[in-house]
C-alpha cells in the first residue's frame, strides 16, 4: 500500500504535468494560427518539402499524422496557392504521386518562418539570456528541436 508521501508526490507530478500542458497550450495559442502567408498546418507541411527532392504524398501524410483525405485537402490548397507541385515520376510506380516545394512555396515558407521566429522572440523577452538558454536546453532534452527555422533555403 502506498504511503501518504508517495501519494502526495504522485499528485504533485500529475498537477505539474497538467500545469505544463496548460502553459504549453496557452503559449501555442499565443503564437497564433497564421504566420505571414501560411497557416500553422501549411507551414508545418512545407517545412517537410524541398524543391529538388520529391516526397511521396503517402509518406508526407504519415509524417504529418494526416489521413489520406486530410493530406489531399492540404495539398489541394497549397497547390492552388502555387506553393507545391504534384507529379508522377518517370520510371517509378505511376500510382504514386510525389510532391515538391516550388520557389513560391519556399518564399512563403521563409516569410512564415520569419514571422514565427519574431513571435517566439517576442514571447521570450520575459526571460533573460540564461533562462532562454536553459529553456532551449530543456526543450532539447525532451526531444524538441532547439530552433524551428527552416535550413532548406
Amino acid at each position: 500500500m502506498k504511503d501518504k508521501t508517495q501519494k502526495r508526490e504522485e499528485s504533485t507530478d500529475t498537477d505539474t504535468i497538467k500545469a505544463i500542458a496548460h502553459m504549453l497550450d496557452d503559449w501555442y495559442t499565443q503564437l497564433g494560427r497564421q504566420f505571414g502567408p501560411l497557416s500553422r498546418p501549411q507551414r508545418r507541411t512545407l517545412r517537410l518539402l524541398q524543391p529538388d527532392k520529391p516526397i511521396r504524398v503517402g509518406d508526407l501524410g504519415e509524417q504529418l499524422g494526416l489521413t489520406t483525405a486530410g493530406i489531399t485537402r492540404m495539398l489541394d490548397k497549397l497547390e492552388e496557392l502555387g506553393h507545391i507541385t504534384r507529379a508522377r515520376l518517370p520510371h517509378s510506380d505511376q500510382r504514386q504521386v510525389y510532391v515538391t516545394l516550388t520557389t513560391t512555396g519556399a518564399q512563403a515558407l521563409q516569410a512564415a518562418d520569419q514571422e514565427f521566429l519574431h513571435r517566439i522572440q517576442a514571447t521570450l523577452t520575459a526571460l533573460n539570456v540564461n533562462e532562454q538558454m536553459h529553456l532551449a536546453s530543456l526543450l532539447q532534452k525532451i526531444g524538441m528541436p532547439e530552433t524551428q527555422t527552416s535550413d532548406k533555403n
